[in-house]
């Protein structure tokens, strides 16, 4: 694929936040414009879950698409620097 034919890929992780609370969720008083308008234009995972309640392991299980014991970040004192690499350097290929 060449550069021009690249897609982009975003991806909006926030903590602590009830999915229930935007407007493309049908909240009648959350006014979420800016949110709405990504979601409607992209995919929206509306049931998906954290592996872990800890910031530093959920973020690096999502990035390598391992479980949390696998990348060995057990609370956010270890930061997710990269390693094991996950599906973002696979995307920088």
């Amino acid at each position: 694929m060449s550069r021009t034919s690249a897609r982009k890929v975003l991806i909006i992780m926030s903590a602590e936040h009830d999915p229930r609370y935007m407007g493309s969720s049908g909240h009648p008083i959350v006014q979420t414009p800016h949110l709405d308008r990504v979601a409607a234009r992209g995919v929206r995972f509306a049931n998906a879950q954290t592996p872990s309640p800890i910031c530093v392991p959920g973020r690096a299980a999502f990035a390598t698409g391992q479980r949390v014991f696998l990348t060995r970040h057990s609370g956010n004192a270890s930061l997710y620097t990269g390693t094991p690499s996950g599906w973002g350097h696979a995307l920088q290929l």
